[in-house]
């Protein structure tokens, strides 16, 4: 079941039938909000021991009713929205494939809407990749938070999977967006990230090892639906060459073209 709350520390959220779930989505916001903000911290402010916490968090421990009521308590939730978060044995939850739905969709506009999802997905095809969360968060720069709640959001989707030896591995091919009502809200989402990252690495990249260019011109707007066509074919060209030797993947780069107008049309 999914509803929609609001409390002083993180105002709109979207509130899961998993408890463990919500957890993990409310640590992730106060990383994003403090980036300093960690387990421990989260621990503290649930008074749980930060070892239980972290079981909780990986679905090592399983969550009690009276759990539940009580860190629910200790994050400003009203005993109705704890309510929301029952716990119902799977056999006997009639509304499981609901909740299931339910779960899929906010995943999805998850992995549509921040762009450290596709890094981590293309992130595991590199020779030197480590499938540990801490290494993943260092590589990209998000917190271990945000890199461990994705990567499980990813293992759900079954965009990623894990081997018998724990490694993780892609195999669900190129990431696109996906055909949901949310879609362009969470595309226009994940442009303004990628756009934000590309202003950060005017800043702080090398000249070498980024290229950022642009371009002005008087066009016939009749063209732009073929132009649009042939930036498609450029992108996944690009891309095919680019990881054509999967032996000698070392980075994960953000391609981002902008075709757009500056011209107000006449009203």
């Amino acid at each position: 079941m999914l509803t929609v709350s609001t409390n002083k520390e993180t105002g709109n959220l979207a509130t899961y039938k998993d408890f463990r779930l919500y957890l993990q989505e409310d640590l992730v916001r106060r990383c994003k909000k403090n980036p300093k903000f960690s387990v421990r911290a989260f621990a503290r402010i649930l008074e749980i021991e930060n070892s239980a916490l972290s079981k909780i968090l990986s679905g090592r421990r399983a969550l009690t009713p009276a759990m539940v009521s009580r860190l629910g308590k200790k994050l400003g939730l009203s005993p109705q929205e704890i309510s929301q978060f029952a716990i119902v044995p799977f056999s006997e939850n009639s509304n499981i494939e609901d909740a299931n739905f339910q779960q899929l969709t906010l995943d999805q506009f998850a992995v549509i809407s921040d762009w450290y999802h596709y890094a981590i997905h293309e992130l595991v095809k590199l020779k030197t990749c480590q499938s540990d969360s801490r290494w993943i968060a260092k590589k990209l720069g998000i917190s271990v938070a945000e890199a461990t709640t994705a990567v499980e959001r990813l293992l759900r989707l079954g965009y990623l999977e894990k081997s018998k030896a724990g490694k993780l591995i892609n195999k669900s091919g190129p990431l696109t967006t996906l055909g949901n009502d949310f879609t362009t809200a969470a595309f226009r989402k994940l442009q303004r990230q990628i756009i934000e990252k590309s202003l950060a690495a005017l800043e702080e990249i090398p000249m070498e090892k980024r290229n950022q260019t642009s371009m002005t011109a008087a066009i016939s707007t009749k063209k732009l639906p073929l132009a649009i066509e042939k930036i498609k074919k450029f992108r996944r060209e690009l891309s095919a060459y680019l990881e054509e030797d999967q032996s000698d993947l070392d980075a994960v780069y953000h391609l981002g073209i902008s075709l757009y107008p500056v011209t107000i049309d006449d009203k």
